[in-house]
């Protein structure tokens, strides 16, 4: 599995992706120490979060190769993607897109540095 960044998102989160933060794309459900509560609605709901190095990842066993660094997720939330899936940045509105082969998966993915 392979994420992207495109030139204009990356350019945007490069600043989080520090040698001392970890890289996470944590679906919504409500399981696991970053998802408070699950989404209610058929919609899907990730977040990229930017956590410190030493945050217990134990959930997140699967590991995405991206052009922004290693991606961790939870091993069932990478069956809703797509082999390649791409994340973006709407410039006006700020707004990131999570995307694949098929389509949008999540047309509001949530930004978060956590210290």
């Amino acid at each position: 599995m392979k994420l992207t960044f495109t030139d204009a998102a990356k350019a945007r989160l490069e600043k989080f992706a520090t040698p001392d933060k970890k890289i996470v794309l944590d679906f919504d459900d409500g399981v696991g120490p970053f998802s408070k509560e699950a989404n209610c609605t058929l919609a899907l709901s990730f977040n990229l979060l930017f956590v410190p190095k030493n945050t217990d990842l134990s959930e997140f066993g699967a590991t995405i190769d991206s052009n922004l660094g290693t991606v961790y997720a939870k091993p069932y939330s990478t069956d809703q993607m797509d082999e390649e899936m791409t994340v973006d940045v709407n410039q006006k509105y700020l707004r990131y897109s999570l995307s694949g082969r098929n389509g949008v998966l999540d047309s509001a993915l949530g930004i978060k540095n956590i210290d």
